[in-house]
């Protein structure tokens, strides 16, 4: 997981440590079994959508913070798409065929609740989106279900488990695709998000 500055924020966070599972293979298309899994798709969380901020009031004021969400890291794991099999004949006859990598993820989220929190159960909406050489081929929203127990304002918790079934080359590379995520924010909340953060470089893992 990787923790986040509240003060500075890199522009393109890339978190490519949790899926361990990435590990680019040369040569191994001729192979009808392997010993590894394919390679991972590259996921960045964008830093303008990586914090949610919600006030109360129509204001802005930390005063009126309902609550802050924060996205801490992303875990996650790659294997081949078992239909792949399916793709062998296609193969020998050389047929048009698409293998595809099954990416499957967690997104790691803090909450923290603020001054005027009202309740202790709240829904904040996030998003991941496949990107292919800068155009978007797919987005899909989700909803984090946050409950707070009794007396605890902060908590962190792990979406369910997010399955992607990602293109793949001959060579069980991702395709060219990346995946991108962040918080489905309203056009205040980006301002404000844009406003308070100081873009730095970004840090590679």
């Amino acid at each position: 997981m990787i923790p986040l500055n509240t003060h500075q924020k890199p522009i393109l966070k890339t978190l490519l440590a949790p899926i361990s599972a990435s590990l680019f293979l040369l040569g191994c298309n001729a192979k009808e079994t392997y010993d590894f899994p394919p390679a991972c798709p590259k996921v960045t969380v964008l830093s303008s959508a990586s914090d949610a901020y919600q006030f109360a009031n129509n204001t802005n004021d930390l005063a009126h913070l309902v609550t802050k969400a924060s996205i801490l890291g992303v875990e996650g794991n790659c294997i081949d798409d078992p239909k792949n099999e399916d793709n062998k004949e296609k193969k020998k006859r050389n047929k048009p065929y698409t293998d595809k990598i099954d990416t499957t993820m967690n997104v790691v989220i803090q909450v923290k609740r603020g001054p005027a929190a009202q309740e202790r159960r709240y829904q904040i909406p996030y998003f991941v989106t496949m990107i292919k050489n800068g155009e978007i081929m797919d987005k899909q929203q989700f909803v984090a279900n946050v409950q707070f127990p009794d007396n605890i304002d902060q908590v962190t918790l792990k979406s369910d488990k997010i399955l992607l079934k990602i293109p793949a080359t001959a060579d069980r590379q991702p395709d060219g695709y990346e995946l991108f995520i962040g918080f489905q924010l309203t056009p205040e909340q980006l301002t404000f998000n844009r406003d308070h953060f100081r873009p730095v470089q970004y840090k590679s893992y």
